[in-house]
């Protein structure tokens, strides 16, 4: 049975921005777990790996397909149930970039980025000199041109699976070839389309799992660590249909290098 610890998608910059040692404008508190972990590996690079519409019943519902994400559990990983904060990726993803709920950092579409005073722990790093790196989608990138070391974007597309395959492929060029990136922000976004479409699911996270399985894979040679979240709930039309419960957001965080000592080991 899993067991998760609860958290908020609100600590996770204030727990990156304590480690790195930059001041950030959020009354969040770091999580104290996820500090231990990352004092005690000192990580070469931090990847913050969101996966558009990952919630926790999609994240059990599909655990054969997202394989990858449960194995990090079994191999010593920490997961945490977070309430979402918005319904919608931008607000979202800004709010995990800068500890703050919507309504105090105000960003509701990409644009918004480019006039917004706050600023994210992506950009807060950059100044501070230690570079950070962010691919994504051309309207949520094109804002941070200059604001942060390294902006890839691509355009939106309908073939959202090539879509992802070019995102995953800039992430671990930039995991290869950048080593003085201290952190770098990725988001998938299949499952999400597939939500949208009404496509098959089981389809999607497979997607998902096989591009998770390269990150893994390149931030253990680097000895890295990887946050790995969602931004909202998934949008199911029989959700929709229906008031249940919003479902809960989840957060895990793992150092797969040391995964990959114990395994190499025979202590897993």
């Amino acid at each position: 049975m899993l067991t998760l610890q609860t958290s908020s998608l609100l600590q996770i910059a204030p727990t990156l921005a304590t480690f790195f040692a930059v001041a950030l404008r959020s009354p969040a508190q770091p999580v104290r777990q996820i500090l231990e972990v990352m004092n005690a590996r000192k990580p070469q690079v931090v990847v913050l790996a969101v996966i558009d519409s990952l919630d926790l019943k999609v994240y059990t519902d599909f655990a054969p397909e997202l394989v990858e994400l449960h194995q990090l559990l079994k191999q010593g990983g920490l997961i945490f149930a977070c309430k979402p904060v918005s319904r919608h990726t931008t607000p979202a993803i800004a709010s995990i970039l800068t500890g703050l709920p919507p309504k105090a950092h105000g960003i509701v579409v990409s644009k918004d980025v480019a006039t917004a005073k706050i600023k994210s722990i992506l950009e807060l790093l950059h100044e501070h000199g230690k570079p950070t790196a962010a691919v994504l989608d051309t309207n949520g990138a094109r804002p941070l041109d200059g604001r942060v070391s390294y902006v890839i974007g691509f355009e939106n597309r309908e073939d959202i699976v090539a879509y992802d395959a070019e995102i995953t492929a800039h992430t671990l060029s930039i995991l290869r070839t950048q080593h003085e990136v201290r952190l770098l922000l990725t988001h998938l976004r299949s499952i999400d389309r597939f939500a949208h479409r009404g496509w098959d699911l089981q389809v999607a996270a497979g997607v998902v799992n096989a591009h998770m399985h390269e990150i893994i894979r390149a931030v253990a040679d680097r000895n890295g660590l990887l946050f790995v979240c969602g931004d909202h709930e998934a949008h199911l039309p029989e959700r929709m249909a229906t008031s249940g419960q919003q479902q809960q957001i989840p957060l895990i965080v793992a150092a797969p290098t040391y995964m990959n000592e114990e395994i190499s080991g025979g202590t897993v």
